[in-house]
């Protein structure tokens, strides 16, 4: 049931079969519908969820001086990925991003509440997250430095580079707001 979390989790680190039991028992299984959020902003982000199928984004909401609203891609994940906001998720306080389901999806989540009980009683529990938390934040520092530094085009590379299972599926929209570019300056780095 919940065997492809645990399996993403040994790739990180191997688990005690005691470790394993006292993990399974904090996973639950949830399903949802394309364009379901599984987290609004203002809500607390109290899951960690594991993609078992589908793709998600988050994502936050600008306004700008004369009341229009656009949304803001800031993270995409696929299948066998792991998503949580960590400004929200680490402190249990109110989230400023949201959490979209773009395909139907399968997840498997672990409550904060889950994975505090784990810290308590396997060690473990702490060097996995604290891995899960560098990949994370390595992969933001990546998104950050491309943003700043790289040309339309090598942003397009560098997305599809990072996330090549993806790049077909994500909603042009979304990528482009990802990428900091407007969905016509994406088409035509696209077409190049």
């Amino acid at each position: 049931m919940v065997t492809p979390f645990v399996d993403a989790i040994r790739a990180i680190s191997p688990l005690s079969k005691e470790t394993e039991k006292l993990l399974k028992k904090r996973l639950s299984k949830t399903t949802g519908k394309a364009g379901d959020l599984i987290l609004k902003a203002g809500d607390v982000n109290d899951k960690l969820y594991f993609i078992e199928k589908g793709m998600v984004r988050s994502f936050y909401t600008l306004e700008d001086d004369n009341g229009s609203k656009s949304d803001i891609t800031s993270w995409f994940v696929g299948e066998f990925g792991f998503i949580y906001v960590p400004h929200s998720f680490i402190p249990q306080m109110p989230s400023q991003e949201s959490i979209e389901l773009l395909e139907d999806s399968e997840l498997i989540a672990l409550s904060y509440k889950g994975l505090s009980e784990l810290y308590d009683l396997v060690p473990e529990a702490n060097y996995i997250v604290r891995v899960l938390t560098e990949m994370y934040l390595v992969m933001y520092d990546e998104r950050v430095r491309f943003m700043r530094m790289m040309s339309a085009h090598k942003r397009n590379e560098a997305f599809q580079n990072m996330f090549p299972d993806l790049y077909d599926r994500a909603p042009k929209k979304h990528v482009a707001s990802f990428l900091g570019l407007t969905p016509e300056t994406l088409s035509r780095v696209r077409k190049k």
